[in-house]
């Protein structure tokens, strides 16, 4: 019997709740996040709401707070 193996992107959208995200303010408002070196995205406040970016910067949403949006996407 001959089983397949499924190979993921490092990038896809396998979550990392199993890994300690790191979250550093590079700016007033302007957080960049990581997991074991593998940069996971970016959160900036906006006059609305905190908006969250993914690695390759496209929007994953708008939160209310800097925690809910880093929480989407580490």
């Amino acid at each position: 019997m001959v089983k397949s193996m499924e190979v993921l992107d490092s990038y896809d959208s396998v979550g990392v709740s199993d890994q300690i995200a790191t979250w550093h303010e590079v700016e007033a408002g302007f957080w960049v996040g990581n997991a074991h070196g593998r940069f996971l995205g970016t959160v900036e406040q906006s006059p609305t709401g905190w908006i969250t970016r993914d690695h390759a910067g496209g929007v994953v949403g708008k939160y209310p707070d800097a925690a809910m949006a880093r929480a989407a996407i580490g």
